[in-house]
């Protein structure tokens, strides 16, 4: 799907799962900001590396893609684990 715009941000937010595949292992998330944003997880590069961070709280740099839809999706560049949850 083609994007309206692109915008640099910083996003602060919970890492949720946001596909799966047909075993139900996550294939994709989101993050879940504290303005109450969702922001879809692009599967690139360090995208990827979120999936092993479901339910931390996180700070992510990116890139931020409206798509015509009106849902963002972020490319990561950067990002930091902000609180570790060790529960199961």
């Amino acid at each position: 799907m083609k994007s309206k715009r692109t915008l640099k941000r910083t996003v602060t937010g919970i890492i949720i799962p946001q596909q799966w595949d047909d075993n139900g292992n996550v294939t994709g998330v989101s993050i879940q900001a504290f303005d109450e944003s969702e922001y879809i997880v692009r599967a690139y590069k360090r995208g990827k590396e979120l999936r092993d961070f479901i339910n931390q709280k996180v700070k992510v740099n990116g890139k931020v893609f409206e798509r015509l839809d009106g849902k963002e999706l972020i490319q990561v560049n950067q990002f930091e684990i902000l609180e570790h949850n060790n529960t199961v």
